[in-house]
């Protein structure tokens, strides 16, 4: 699968559902495949957000790492 820029666009009553969403492939992140998890990790690289931030891919591994049970 190939990923692209993307922008999600949702209302800020909605963003408690991300964070549930996010949290759940964090706490699942083990259990996914190695190609699933590249996938995921490059996706999340290229979607647009508005805290911009250098070294995304570095503090990604570093979250879930740092987050997972």
């Amino acid at each position: 699968m190939q990923v692209k820029s993307e922008t999600i666009k949702y209302d800020e009553d909605d963003e408690h559902i991300l964070r549930r969403l996010g949290g759940a492939v964090v706490l699942q992140w083990d259990k996914l495949a190695p190609e699933a998890q590249k996938l995921i990790l490059d996706q999340a690289n290229f979607v647009h957000d508005r805290h911009q931030t250098v070294q995304l891919r570095q503090q990604l591994g570093s979250f879930i790492k740092g987050h997972k049970l």
